[in-house]
C-alpha cells in the first residue's frame, strides 16, 4: 500500500523565481562554484584518510570503541566527521554512556540475529524525515489512546539500542531505525514484519540534518557552514551516507521482497494529518473512529510535540551541546529550504540529486 501526493512536483519544477527577493534581503558570503561529489558507494573506491580510536578512559561525551578505524571525511577548511565504515555506509561512534565500549561492527552483526515477532512495527527512514511524529501517531493508534510516550524515540531505536535492547522491551513492540532493510533482523523478512516507512523532500532534509549536527555534541556534530554540509549530503560524506543511496536501496531491496508489508508516506502529506493517521490505522488493521484519529492529530501536532518533548521527555543522555537549546524538533515545515538554499546553489541541488535518482521514479512536493 503506497501514499503517493496528489500534487508531485519535481524539483526542477521550482523556479528561482521565488527566491528574488528573498535573496536580495540576504546578504551570505557564499562560493557559488559548489563542487559536488559522488555517492557513498562511489566513496568506497577512493582512498581515505584513517585514524585509530582507542580510548582506556573516557569521559562521558567522548566516542570510544575498541580499536577501529576511523574514516577522515573532513573538506579541505577541515570541516567535516570522523566515522566508521559498515556495510558501504558511514557511521558515528556514539559517545561512551551509549556504546559501553562495545564494537559496533559486532553489534551490528548481532543485530541480524534478534528474535522478532509478527506483530511487531518498525518505522524505517533516513533521518530527519518525521520518524518522531510517526512513531508517536503509531504508539497512540496501537495503544488505544491519546497519550505520549514518556520514553524517547531513541529507546526504540534499533541502532541505538541494539540487539540486547530490543531483546528487553515488552511486546508488542514499535521500533524505528535509519538503517537499510540488509541490515535489519533476519526475522523482519521471515516474519513479514510491519514496515513503515516515510520519506521527505531532501532540500528540506537537509536542512534540517545540517541544524540537528550543529546543535549536538562535538563529538558527532558538525562546525562547517551550510554550502559545506550540502556538499557533505549529495556526496555521502557524512553518517548515514547520502540520501539518495539510502532511497534507492530501500527501493531495491524491499522490491526483492514482494512478501514484505510496506506502507509508504510522504513528509509533506502528513500536513494533512488526520488522513493520514486514518492510512496508518489501515495498514495496521486497526479500527478507528474519526473523533479518535482527530484526536490523535491533535495531540500530535508539531507545536504540542515540541513542547511535550521539551517538559517531560528525558533521556538519560542529553545528545546536545550545552547551550546549544537544542530539540529533536526545530519547525517541521514544508519549504523552508527556500530560505536556505540561494538561486544557484538551488539549481546545483537540483541537477545533481535529479541525475541520481532519474531511473527511480522516486518524486517529492518541494512546497504546499
Amino acid at each position: 500500500m503506497t501514499w503517493w501526493c496528489a500534487r508531485i512536483l519535481n524539483a526542477e519544477s521550482v523556479t528561482s523565481s521565488i527566491f528574488k527577493s528573498r535573496n536580495r534581503a540576504r546578504k551570505r558570503n557564499r562560493s557559488e562554484n559548489l563542487t559536488l561529489g559522488d555517492d557513498s558507494m562511489a566513496l568506497q573506491k577512493e582512498s581515505p584518510r584513517l585514524c585509530f580510536v582507542h580510548r582506556s578512559d573516557p569521559g562521558p561525551e567522548s566516542v570510544f570503541a575498541p580499536e577501529i578505524a576511523l574514516v577522515d571525511l573532513n573538506n579541505s577548511k577541515g570541516h567535516g566527521f570522523k566515522c566508521y565504515q559498515y556495510e558501504g555506509i558511514y557511521w558515528s561512534l556514539w559517545p561512551h554512556q551509549i556504546s559501553k565500549g562495545k564494537s559496533p561492527v559486532e553489534e551490528f552483526k548481532r543485530l541480524k540475529e534478534c528474535t522478532m515477532e509478527e506483530d511487531d512495527i518498525i518505522i524505517c527512514a533516513y533521518a530527519k524525515c518525521g520518524t518522531h511524529w510517526l512513531w508517536e501517531v503509531s504508539e497512540m493508534l496501537k495503544s488505544g489512546t491519546i497519550q505520549y510516550k514518556k520514553e524517547t524515540k531513541e529507546t526504540r531505536m534499533i541502532e541505538f539500542i541494539q540487539k540486547e535492547g530490543i531483546d528487553s522491551l515488552q511486546k508488542p513492540r514499535i521500533l524505528n531505525t535509519h538503517l537499510p532493510l540488509r541490515m535489519l533482523p533476519t526475522q523482519v523478512v521471515e516474519k513479514k514484519v510491519k514496515c513503515i516507512q516515510i520519506m521527505r523532500n531532501p532540500k528540506d532534509v537537509c536542512v534540517s540534518f545540517y541544524n540537528h549536527k550543529k546543535n549536538i555534541l562535538p563529538s558527532i556534530g558538525y562546525d562547517g557552514d551550510f554550502v559545506e554540509f550540502t556538499e557533505a549530503f549529495l556526496s555521502g560524506k557524512l553518517p548515514f551516507g547520502s540520501y539518495h543511496n539510502y532511497l534507492l536501496t530501500w527501493q531495491k531491496e524491499v522490491a526483492r521482497e514482494p512478501n514484505l508489508p510496506v506502507l509508504t508516506l510522504h513528509y509533506e502529506v502528513m500536513k494533512n494529518p488526520v488522513r493520514c493517521i486514518k492510512d496508518i490505522a489501515t495498514f495496521l488493521n486497526i479500527t478507528v473512529t474519526d473523533t479518535f484519529c482527530e484526536g490523535i492529530a491533535e495531540a500530535c501536532s508539531f507545536d504540542k510535540m515540541k513542547q511535550f518533548d521539551k517538559e517531560e521527555k528525558h533521556m538519560h543522555l542529553s545528545l546536545w551541546k550545552e547551550g546549544s537549546g537544542g530539540s529533536f524538533y526545530r519547525k517541521g515545515e514544508v519549504g523552508d529550504w527556500k530560505n536556505w538554499f540561494t538561486v544557484a546553489e538551488n539549481e546545483k541541488f537540483d541537477r545533481i540529486w535529479n541525475d541520481k535518482v532519474k531511473e527511480s521514479g522516486i518524486q517529492f512536493m518541494y512546497t504546499l
